[in-house]
Parts: C-alpha cells; sequence; structure tokens
C-alpha cells in the first residue's frame, strides 16, 4: 500500500514538474513594438510626413493636366535598436516592409474608380500601410484634391 502510495505520489509530482515546464516554454516574452513615422513623396519630390499619430494629411492643387504619382520615399523607426537615428530609404527588402493599392479617384459628378495616374479634377485617396511584424500598425492616408 505504502508503494502504491509512493509511486502515485511520484507519478504526480512528475506530471506536475512537466506541467509547469511546459507553462513555462510556452509563456514567451512578448517583443517591443516600434512606432513608425512614412513619409510619402509625389514625382515632383513633394513630401507629407505621417508621423506616429497622424494618419491622414491632405494637399490640394489646380489642375494642371500634368500626371501625379505618389509611393512611399522613406520611414523611421522610433527606438529600435537597429536602423540608427535617421530616416531610411524604402528600396530592396524595405520596400515589403509596407503595402497599398491604387489611388480611389472620386470624379466631380462622384463615379469611383481606382486608378495609378492622379491627374484629372476630383478627389484622390492614396493609401498605404505596414506590413513589418515588429512595428504598430500603421494605415494611412493622403487625400488629393485637384481643383
Amino acid at each position: 500500500m505504502k508503494t502504491k502510495k509512493l509511486c502515485c505520489g511520484v507519478v504526480a509530482a512528475v506530471m506536475l514538474a512537466a506541467m509547469a515546464l511546459l507553462c513555462f516554454v510556452g509563456c514567451k516574452q512578448e517583443e517591443p513594438k516600434y512606432d513608425v513615422a512614412i513619409k510619402v513623396s509625389n514625382n515632383y519630390s513633394m513630401e507629407w510626413v505621417f508621423e506616429p499619430r497622424i494618419d491622414e494629411l491632405s494637399y490640394e492643387f489646380e489642375y494642371t493636366g500634368e500626371e501625379m504619382t505618389f509611393g512611399i520615399d522613406s520611414y523611421y523607426v522610433y527606438g529600435a535598436p537597429h536602423g540608427g537615428d535617421r530616416w531610411l530609404g524604402c528600396s530592396g527588402a524595405a520596400i515589403n516592409d509596407f503595402g497599398g493599392s491604387s489611388p480611389l479617384y472620386t470624379s466631380p459628378t462622384g463615379e469611383q474608380y481606382n486608378t495609378e495616374i492622379i491627374k484629372e479634377k476630383g478627389i484622390y485617396s492614396v493609401a498605404f500601410h505596414t506590413n513589418k511584424s515588429d512595428w504598430n500598425f500603421r494605415s494611412i492616408r493622403l487625400y488629393v484634391t485637384v481643383k
């Protein structure tokens, strides 16, 4: 009888130790996430900076008949241990850290469709977002009005 109790006690202790070990292994400490600022520019070298708490900006200009395109120019990661205290160019592998879609165009008559070129009179919504897992998610939008 004593042997049976001792055996049950040992089995229970081993199971308890195994469960504690599994809990300890499963408690992965979450890595910090970093805020990122995003600089958007157009093909005329104009820039808009989206600081961490700025998700929308607007730009208006008179119709010129010239085509305009927008893209992410560079980004700045606050407090990240690598990358340094500087703006980083958005080329090469870094381009995969961001996503976006074609600008949404709303004509003066209310018609909407996606387009690559900003040229005609109306309102355009240019949107980008972050994909990198160690950054706080960002979704930014630049509203461009051609008058």
